[in-house]
């Protein structure tokens, strides 16, 4: 199934509502057309033209609440991935323009960003869903100057970040990115949840930079990973909801930092830009260019954001810019590169599993049921030295035809009526129709136990390849070993595409 990547633009209130405030219109809420000043601060910018058009999925303006942004960007997000479907949402945007606001809020719970009010949807929606049987874990991981270090590493809270772990990344045999260093928590609920988002942003890299006074200095990701189950069948799944903030581009020569901020500045801009080569080389070979090779592996962001940006992953956009002029250069350069994502699409399927533990345990039990059936026929067949004494004396007191022509049918009628004990006993009035009756009981013995053999070959075949299976299961560090460990440290990232450039194999540490 095809899922176009949906791009939301969101509009920072300005400090300055003077002349300074960027001049733009917004129509149905859909298009943005910002009208160009012939002259700014850095130069000119297009003096050709009045004014650019953008088209988004939806355009909130700068008196929009958390709420209404949440409820038209999130919702339908969240219910896919309920339903087994993975997703993303990552904002995007200059620094200071209001994405660690979108995505995480403010300080009081009424301005809560979106990851908070998803983890209360989430799991009010569980409880509604009392079909399915659910489990959620969370992991909450930074990127800092190209290493990634785990948010939820309880002593990251007490020691400085050049004694941290830093995640490392590697591929096993069946292509799966493995992130080693990074822990895993069950959430049984949204209090448990909310305090895990809390830790992480405590520990995250935030300094204050001319531009912006709280700037985050590193991207963030937060997952969420959710199995259900229905309980009306053996089908489950494994989805996993990506939340992401994306640290702000920014301009050296506008910000003027120095020492480590310019050194953070660097990393976080080099990065971003190879974001954009991504999407650039994704863009061209949707609309048809023999491009093979897509450059996820230029930078960690890029490589753990593989499948939401060309995978199996509905993805959302959420663009952040300044409304004022000082400004307008880094929000033209946003709002380009956020039509380019517009344009981008997945195929999206649900990532369905069955449990093989139970199947097998279903036909273990159907077979054992089956044997007993059987061994009761056997018997049954067995039992012949009794009969033939009955049918001797039958012999003795039967007639040897009663003269009345009676039909094979009728007689294997009445034959399996009294087998199945439908009627309490098989009337007979002759010894021919006696003779008759036995062989008909023979055919019909030998019809059922052909059918029985098929169908217990059938089962054995099918439990063996299902034991093949489970071996390779248990040869393999799959992810619910992981979540059985009380702190477990691997995360399995699954791709859909075999990579271009292959990591080294690196052995377990």
């Amino acid at each position: 199934m095809k899922s176009q990547f949906e791009v939301f633009l969101r509009l920072k209130p300005s400090n300055n509502q003077s002349q300074n405030a960027m001049q733009y219109q917004i129509y149905q809420n859909k298009k943005l057309q910002v009208l160009l000043p012939k002259h700014v601060k850095f130069g000119m910018i297009n003096n050709n033209r009045d004014n650019l058009d953008f088209n988004f999925t939806h355009v909130f303006d700068q008196k929009s609440s958390q709420e209404h942004v949440f409820t038209n960007v999130t919702t339908p997000v969240i219910n896919s991935f309920l339903d087994g479907y993975n997703a993303t949402i990552f904002a995007y945007g200059q620094t200071g323009s209001g994405k660690t606001y979108t995505m995480s809020g403010a300080e009081t719970w009424q301005l809560r960003g979106i990851i908070p009010r998803a983890l209360s949807y989430i799991f009010d929606e569980i409880d509604k869903r009392t079909k399915f049987e659910y489990k959620i874990y969370i992991s909450f991981m930074e990127i800092y100057n190209e290493n990634a270090y785990d948010l939820l590493e309880k002593r990251h809270l007490e020691t400085p970040l050049e004694q941290w772990n830093k995640i490392a990344l590697f591929e096993d045999d069946q292509n799966n990115i493995h992130l080693k260093n990074l822990s895993i928590h069950q959430c049984n609920n949204e209090q448990e949840g909310i305090d895990l988002l809390m830790m992480g942003n405590f520990i995250r890299q935030v300094s204050s930079t001319p531009m912006n006074q709280s700037s985050s200095r590193s991207h963030c990701i937060f997952t969420v990973t959710l199995e259900g189950c229905d309980t009306t069948s053996e089908t489950c799944f494994v989805s996993k909801l990506h939340l992401v903030d994306l640290a702000g581009s920014e301009r050296i020569s506008k910000s003027q930092v120095e020492g480590n901020l310019l050194n953070e500045a660097k990393y976080i801009n080099l990065s971003l830009t190879y974001l954009e080569q991504v999407i650039i080389a994704l863009n061209e070979r949707m609309k048809g260019a023999n491009r093979q090779h897509i450059p996820y592996r230029n930078s960690l962001m890029t490589t753990l954001l593989k499948d939401s940006l060309g995978g199996n992953c509905k993805t959302v956009m959420i663009a952040t810019i300044s409304s004022e002029n000082d400004n307008i250069e880094e929000s033209l350069s946003t709002l380009r590169f956020s039509q380019r994502v517009g344009q981008l699409e997945n195929e999206i399927r649900r990532n369905e599993k069955v449990d093989l533990e139970a199947v097998v345990k279903r036909l273990e039990q159907e077979k054992l049921a089956l044997i007993r059936e059987l061994e009761q026929y056997q018997r049954g067949g067995t039992s012949t030295s009794s009969n033939k004494k009955i049918q001797q004396q039958q012999q003795n007191v039967l007639p040897q035809s009663s003269g009345i022509p009676i039909s094979q049918k009728e007689i294997q009628e009445k034959v399996e009526l009294y087998l199945n004990e439908r009627i309490p006993l098989l009337d007979v009035k002759s010894i021919e129709e006696t003779q008759k009756c036995f062989e008909a009981m023979k055919d019909l013995y030998n019809t059922r136990m052909k059918e029985y053999v098929t169908e217990l070959t059938f089962i054995s075949e099918k439990l063996q390849k299902y034991d093949e299976i489970l071996t390779r299961k248990k040869e393999q560090s799959s992810f619910l070993e992981q979540k059985e460990n009380s702190s477990p440290e691997i995360e399995v990232y699954r791709r859909n595409e075999s990579p271009q450039i292959q990591f080294k194999k690196r052995p377990n540490q």
